[in-house]
């Protein structure tokens, strides 16, 4: 997946806050969402950043795959870099990302190690 993929899988996930806990029909129907600039009506806010001033070129069909349901696999990947603070995409975007920006512990595991030798009696 590409830098576009990437950011427009993000932005996805973020436009389809309201629709995904069942507050709007569609995701353009949220007032606060980016996707409602494509509607013109309910637009609150002239702080809502259109798809026109993207670093990078919508999908076809934006509005269609905002509305389109989250997959399983989607959800864990975009909510695991959100939980952890791990960069999101593939797993050498990942390592190079993280390691540019001195993120490298947001890689490993959130636990502790286990101990590998017993403990001394006292």
């Amino acid at each position: 997946m590409g830098a576009s993929g990437v950011f427009a899988t993000v932005c996805r996930y973020a436009g389809r806050n309201a629709l995904r806990a069942n507050l709007v029909e569609h995701a353009e129907d949220w007032p606060w969402c980016s996707l409602a600039r494509l509607r013109q009506e309910g637009v609150t806010s002239a702080s809502l950043i259109g798809t026109d001033e993207w670093p990078v070129r919508p999908p076809l069909n934006w509005r269609a795959a905002v509305n389109r349901p989250d997959s399983a696999a989607e959800l864990e990947a975009v909510r695991r870099s959100v939980n952890r603070g791990v960069p999101y995409g593939e797993p050498s975007r990942q390592k190079r990302t993280a390691t540019r920006l001195q993120l490298e512990s947001s890689l490993r595991p959130p636990w502790r190690p286990k101990r590998t030798r017993p403990r001394k009696q006292k």
